[in-house]
């Protein structure tokens, strides 16, 4: 029986030790192979207290997923958006709200066949 209350007490002592998955940033950050922004192009996604390490961590994640020339679109702090037309036209934008955003990406992309690829909010 102590032995089970031992090991109870030590699994709540490293619960409680083990670090807290941050689920929200303050800053967040998409990028974008320009070389390639069709329908399904390669796109990477970064969470960081600073805005240069979320887009470090963009263009990171977008070189892991195959891009070859993977280039910072938008930095935000609250949603961002990203669109393609599949034809090289490419928009992005950045609101309060995940709706906006992706609208913004979709007027700044400016083809008839644009759709948003990506979009992410920071919790914060």
């Amino acid at each position: 029986m102590r032995l089970k209350s031992v090991l109870f007490a030590f699994s709540i002592l490293a619960f409680a030790a083990a670090p807290a998955l941050a689920d929200s940033y303050k800053w967040g950050a998409l990028s974008l192979d320009t070389e390639k922004a069709e329908k399904e192009p390669f796109y990477g996604v970064g969470g960081a207290d600073t805005e240069k390490e979320a887009g470090d961590i963009a263009v990171e994640e977008c070189t892991k997923a195959g891009g070859k020339t993977c280039t910072l679109a938008v930095t935000y702090e609250q949603c961002g958006a990203l669109a393609v037309s599949g034809k090289g036209e490419a928009g992005w934008g950045k609101a309060p709200t995940k709706k906006d955003a992706e609208k913004q990406a979709l007027e700044g992309c400016k083809g008839d066949s644009c759709s948003v690829v990506v979009s992410d909010c920071n919790a914060e």
